[in-house]
């Protein structure tokens, strides 16, 4: 993640509107929340640079993290650079891995590994549940558009000439704007 170095310089001291470095040429934009964008929202549910618990060094959690992302197996002390299957290889022939030799840090490269898969499944469900939240939302907006247009055409009906709410409203205002 890179981030993006923005320098505000001073203005100058005759301007009294820019004084405060506010820029009162953006107010049109509107008022309140906007709502958020869907994919950026997906971008940002990525797990956090170092969150991926405690005991990691830093950018360890992230570099097995990209592992875990494209399928791959997390190396282990001096198997960076070779691939799984020329690891396997190698210790069918009989060598011992370094990693595999000691009882603790093989126990530490597995708590290690587990918690950087626990965050990666958190993020996934989480990425699932908002997934499913908002499936539900746009059928939930849906059915009561559908509602909401029977209700009309049943007010129509019983009104008595068959012409929505929205139809008299359009006409009243071609009326007017016809006079």
């Amino acid at each position: 993640m890179q981030v993006e170095w923005i320098e505000i310089r001073p203005s100058a001291a005759g301007d009294s509107k820019y004084a405060a470095g506010y820029n009162y040429d953006s107010e049109d934009e509107g008022f309140g929340p906007m709502p958020a964008m869907q994919q950026e929202m997906i971008n940002s549910m990525s797990q956090a640079a170092g969150s991926y618990g405690g005991h990691l060094l830093a950018g360890e959690g992230d570099a097995m993290a990209e592992y875990v992302k494209s399928g791959m197996r997390i190396p282990r002390r001096g198997e960076v650079g070779i691939t799984a299957d020329q690891i396997e290889g190698l210790e069918t022939l009989g060598y011992v891995m370094s990693g595999s030799r000691h009882r603790r840090m093989n126990a530490v490269r597995i708590r290690k590994e587990n918690q950087v898969y626990s965050a990666e499944e958190k993020r996934a469900l989480a990425m699932y549940n908002f997934e499913e939240k908002a499936n539900r939302e746009s059928m939930l907006v849906g059915d009561l558009r559908e509602m909401l247009e029977k209700r009309q055409k049943a007010i129509a009906l019983s009104v008595g000439d068959g012409t929505t709410l929205d139809d008299r409203f359009n006409s009243i205002g071609l009326q007017k704007k016809n006079i």
